[in-house]
């Protein structure tokens, strides 16, 4: 799905912000990205950034395997582990046990290079996201040569609107300002000496907190560009369409609200979840 002889403007798929598309709707993704490559003609396939909690649709076997290690010339895969999978907050997330022992296969899925997978610790929430779990998510992380951590506090307000009733009936306690920096300095300080990167999403606030903390880019022109077959250069700008403090390139959307999303995440933004319907 390269296409290099393609010349227009390059594209990038998103699979999904909206929902977790590969974890619930592993099938209905991979014929999504499949049509759409069908129907280029002029613009080239750049790359496909995969939003998700769950491994096992990478994994050989799963849905989407075979198109990501045989199909797709540039996939990079933002993959969300916190340490709460199987809890109260994230109830059909998987196990960190599980979720760990399955990450050598998916870097190989991804072509064998673990840059091309974005650890996602995030959202970090008040007295329940441990510094424990992310210590030992990112000694895993760091053993396989995952280079990065992209990380936030949780926003309050969404397309879902305001979110404090949803954060207090699952006993989610606002941060207050000044307890964030402490937070984020432990993060530095267990990542830093992993050579993991860390990186805020869309919070330009949490930069000043650590000198070890750089801005998040999403879906990220550098590693598309180191990723391209011919290290052609992106050469997309910032997706205005996204938050304001958002970096990401452009990217087309092919998750949908209406791909119901059945983590059951208490937490959750997106209008897409079943949370959001209960």
């Amino acid at each position: 799905m390269g296409q290099p002889e393609k010349v227009g403007r390059p594209l990038v798929l998103s699979a999904s912000r909206r929902t977790d598309l590969p974890g619930f709707h592993a099938e209905v993704c991979a014929a999504r990205i499949r049509e759409r490559a069908a129907r280029l003609r002029t613009r080239p396939l750049y790359g496909v950034v995969f939003w998700t909690r769950h491994l096992v649709p990478f994994l050989r076997g799963g849905a989407l395997h075979d198109l990501v290690r045989l199909e797709l010339a540039n996939p990079i895969v933002n993959l969300t582990i916190t340490g709460l999978g199987g809890g109260r907050l994230e109830p059909a997330t998987p196990r960190l046990d599980d979720a760990l022992a399955a990450l050598p296969a998916l870097v190989d899925a991804f072509h064998g290079e673990p840059w091309r997978v974005r650890w996602r610790f995030d959202p970090i929430l008040s007295d329940h996201s441990r510094l424990d779990d992310f210590a030992r998510i990112a000694a895993a992380m760091s053993a396989l040569g995952v280079p990065t951590c992209t990380f936030s506090f949780p926003s309050y307000r969404s397309l879902k609107g305001d979110l404090t009733p949803q954060f207090e009936a699952a006993g989610i306690r606002r941060w207050r300002d000044e307890e964030k920096p402490a937070v984020v300095r432990a993060l530095a300080e267990i990542a830093g000496p992993l050579g993991i990167a860390l990186l805020s999403c869309a919070q330009p606030e949490n930069l000043a907190m650590s000198p070890r903390v750089s801005a998040a880019q999403c879906i990220p022109a550098d590693v598309l560009t180191r990723g391209h077959p011919d290290r052609a250069a992106c050469g997309l700008g910032r997706d205005r369409s996204q938050r304001t403090h958002c970096l990401c390139v452009e990217s087309e959307e092919i998750g949908r609200y209406d791909d119901l999303c059945l983590g059951g995440c208490a937490y959750c933004y997106s209008k897409a979840s079943a949370f959001a319907r209960s």
